[in-house]
């Protein structure tokens, strides 16, 4: 396993070695400055490139690494390459990344060594000067590929991309649509372009938006909003209590689908902050319990978009009402409810996938201000999520980017959350659990599903089966592979 950095909240496994080390290495740790290489940076030639034998790293944008084709050139990536842009060689990660971290961390996270014999590749040859910024942060045995990705699709090499890499648009991709184009997977008909904002983010769309969206509260789809006091609850009969924080009645989402202009056969382009992203993703997750056919989300979100300097509109878009075309909703079996999750629990060639941060699935904290208990679901698998129950870290690149997808399903791998077999994906209350149906959904994953209720409802109804605190017996990681920097 690789070496964790540092977690913000730390299990009871992890409690002797942070007594034994402290404060102060963990300040000297996160103050690690990477020294620069120097040295000749060679050329290999597309029938010398061995994938099996050298670290490769791909240093193009993200949309062109999980398969689009764009302007500057094809698709997909070479076997075994790693993604790592150039773009963010030149950001202030501690600055302007949604965690806290630096250029050291975010090589760990992918594995890659800077001793090791590597090779750089663009769209054609690395330039010098592009070399240069790899060795700035401490590769010290640079090649590059000759002709570069262009050159090694032209002689017939095997490349691999995303199953599903349309979902994941980009912002040229939302420019091009929003400027009347019809960009590559794009059938024509109608569209919507979509910022999806938190409570908290209340004059976010006002200062700012993607040319031509329409804005949405997320707690006006997403979910029934509750108190989120926990003593408030004490008056509120049960009934009424797991109403909350699950999807609004099939009516309500039909009606609010169509007050935002959106028919079955409406292009939804969903988009937000960082903070939003997942948000958007559970605001996709409605979109396909109810029928829509054709869902995108920007990968990057709103981050992506103002770090490459897109104009942004002030002006308030207003939709105009529709008919949806079919009766939500179109596809149930999206959505899990509790009898269904049961289920899933007793199934042996069934998965439970918790989407919950270390100390949520090992029991220690329910994560949440109007969750009393802390636990998991019987049989939950660790699918990773992020620090606390609003972020996902674990599932995003310094750019709001999904992360490293094969990355992804390899973590997933090692807990038994595996495409040959029925998984649940679930959370506290079904946001972080959506962001990751995507994801299985990208990879072309096809027996994936979303329990709706999560822990939330999971511990309010007598008698469901719970998971021990702790790890089971059989846990392939005694501490998970976390690398981000979180704040005291």
């Amino acid at each position: 396993m690789k070496k964790k950095v540092l977690i913000a909240v730390l299990t009871a496994l992890t409690a002797i070695s942070v007594a034994a080390c402290g404060k102060q290495e963990t300040e000297k740790e996160s103050e690690e400055t990477i020294t620069p290489a120097t040295g000749e940076i060679a050329t290999v030639t597309i029938d010398d490139l061995d994938p099996e034998k050298v670290q490769i790293i791909d240093v193009r944008e993200e949309a062109q690494y999980i398969g689009w084709t764009t302007e500057e050139g094809s698709g997909g990536h070479i076997e075994n390459a790693v993604d790592f842009p150039e773009s963010w060689l030149d950001m202030d990660l501690e600055k302007e990344a949604a965690i806290g971290t630096t250029m050291q961390l975010e090589l760990e996270r992918r594995g890659l060594d800077v001793t090791k014999e590597t090779v750089l590749y663009d769209n054609d040859t690395v330039s010098q000067e592009t070399a240069e910024k790899y060795q700035a942060i401490g590769f010290e045995n640079l090649s590059v590929l000759d002709g570069g990705y262009n050159a090694y699709v032209e002689s017939g090499k095997a490349t691999e991309s995303l199953e599903h890499y349309e979902m994941y648009v980009y912002p040229q991709w939302v420019q091009d649509l929003a400027d009347g184009k019809n960009p590559e997977t794009f059938d024509g008909g109608d569209f919507q372009i979509i910022e999806v904002s938190l409570a908290s983010e209340e004059d976010e769309y006002a200062n700012g938006h993607i040319p031509g969206a329409i804005n949405v509260n997320a707690d006006e789809i997403n979910h029934v909003p509750g108190p989120r006091a926990l003593a408030d609850y004490e008056v509120i009969p049960m009934e009424e209590q797991l109403k909350y924080w699950n999807r609004p009645s099939d009516e309500e989402i039909q009606k609010k689908l169509e007050d935002l202009g959106i028919q079955k056969d409406t292009t939804v382009v969903l988009y937000g902050t960082t903070a939003a992203t997942t948000a958007s993703a559970r605001m996709g997750l409605i979109l396909k319990y109810a029928g829509v056919e054709d869902i995108r989300l920007l990968n990057g979100g709103k981050t992506l978009w103002t770090l490459e300097g897109r104009e942004l509109d002030t002006e308030k878009h207003e939709p105009e009402h529709v008919e949806f075309g079919a009766e939500v909703p179109v596809n149930p079996e999206v959505i899990y409810d509790y009898d269904e999750e049961l289920e899933v629990v007793n199934n042996e060639n069934a998965v439970v996938a918790s989407i919950r941060s270390w100390p949520e699935y090992t029991g220690e904290v329910s994560g949440y201000t109007y969750i009393g208990e802390a636990g998991d679901i019987a049989n939950a698998r660790f699918g990773y999520a992020g620090s606390d129950p609003y972020s996902m870290e674990d599932f995003r690149n310094v750019d709001n980017t999904m992360f490293n997808y094969e990355m992804i399903a390899d973590r997933w791998e090692l807990w038994g959350i595996t495409p040959d077999k029925e998984v649940s994906f679930h959370c506290g209350t079904g946001w972080r659990a959506s962001e990751t149906y995507f994801y299985a959904y990208a990879l072309g994953w096809e027996d994936i599903h979303v329990y709706d209720g999560g822990w939330y409802e999971w511990h309010k109804i007598a008698d469901s089966p719970r998971k021990a605190d702790g790890l089971p017996d059989d846990a392939p990681e005694q501490e998970p592979q976390e690398y981000f920097i979180v704040s005291e």
